[in-house]
C-alpha cells in the first residue's frame, strides 16, 4: 500500500478503527484481518522473479530477513512480500530452488495448507526442494499415553513459563498446542506425507533437526521450545513432468 494511498484513506480508516473499538476483539479482530486481505490482494503486484538465478522462499517469515530468501508474509510493513496464504500466489511457475517454512502452516486449516502446498509445488523449479517445520502433535500424544511427566514438566517449562502461566493438566498441554496461537490445523509425518503427496510433491522424508538435502533451507530456529516439539519434513518437485493421459479419440 503506497504513501499516496494511505494519505488519502487516513479518515476512513481512523472512523473504521473507531467504530471497531465498540466490539469485542474475537469480532473486530476477523474484521481486521479480513479487511487488510481484500485491500492487500486488491493492490497486489506480480512478484518478479529470475527463474535463472538460485531463488528461495522463505514462507510465513514474518519479521525474519535470511540472506537470499524473498519473504513472503501477510500484508504489513514489515512482509518482504505480501501475501495471504489461503489465496493462490501471485509468482510465476518454476521459480524458486528452495522454500522453507517454520511454524506457518498449523495456522491454517486443512483447505487452505492443500492449496498453498499446491502453490509451492508450483512455484519451485524441477527438483527444488521444500522444507516444512510445524508442531508434530503424535509428540504430544505418544508422551500423553505413556504417562511420560517430566517431558510435560519440561514442555512447562519451555512454553507456559515463559507466558506467565502453569500447566493445568496433560490435556490442557495438547489443547494448548492445537487451539491457542491461532492453529487451525494438526500434525504427523503421516497426515504431511498425505498432502504433500496430493500437492505432486515425490520423495518425501522426515528429517531432523539442522538435517537436511540442501544446507541453504537449513534455517531452523535453534530453540528448545522448537526443537523439542516440531516435525521436520522435506519433500522435492519431480524432475520429471507428469503424463497426460488421453482417451481414445482425444
Amino acid at each position: 500500500m503506497n504513501r499516496v494511498f494511505r494519505l488519502a484513506t487516513a479518515p476512513i480508516r481512523f472512523l473504521f478503527f473507531t467504530l471497531l473499538r465498540a466490539f469485542p476483539e474475537s469480532v473486530a479482530g476477523p474484521i481486521v484481518f479480513e479487511t487488510k486481505s481484500s485491500v492487500g490482494r486488491l493492490f497486489a503486484r506480480r512478484l518478479r522473479v529470475n527463474p535463472r538465478l538460485k531463488n528461495y522462499m522463505n514462507l510465513g517469515s514474518a519479521n525474519d530477513r535470511l540472506d537470499g530468501y524473498v519473504a513472503v508474509d501477510f500484508f504489513s510493513s514489515g512482509a518482504g512480500y505480501g501475501a495471504d496464504l489461503r489465496h493462490p500466489l501471485l509468482i510465476d511457475d518454476d521459480v524458486f530452488d528452495g522454500i522453507f517454512t517454520e511454524h506457518t502452516l498449523e495456522h491454517l486449516n486443512y483447505k487452505e495448507v492443500a492449496g498453498i502446498l499446491s502453490e509451492c509445488h508450483r512455484t519451485l523449479k524441477p527438483g527444488g526442494t521444500i522444507r516444512i517445520i510445524v508442531p508434530d502433535l503424535s509428540i504430544f500424544v505418544e508422551n500423553y499415553v505413556s504417562d511420560n511427566l517430566s517431558w510435560f514438566h519440561d514442555w512447562e517449562r519451555e512454553v507456559l513459563k515463559p507466558r506467565g502461566r502453569s500447566m493445568i493438566s496433560r490435556m490442557e498441554a495438547l489443547s494448548f498446542e492445537t487451539q491457542e496461537h491461532g492453529h487451525r490445523s494438526a500434525w504427523d509425518f503421516e497426515t504431511m506425507k498425505v498432502f504433500l503427496t496430493r500437492a505432486g510433491f515425490t520423495k518425501i522424508c522426515r528429517c531432523s533437526f539442522g538435517e537436511g538435502s540442501d544446507a541453504r533451507l537449513l534455517q531452523d530456529k535453534d530453540a528448545v521450545d522448537r526443537t523439542m516439539l516440531s516435525l521436520y519434513v522435506e519433500a522435492s518437485k519431480s524432475t520429471i513432468a507428469p503424463e497426460i493421459t488421453r482417451t481414445a479419440g482425444g
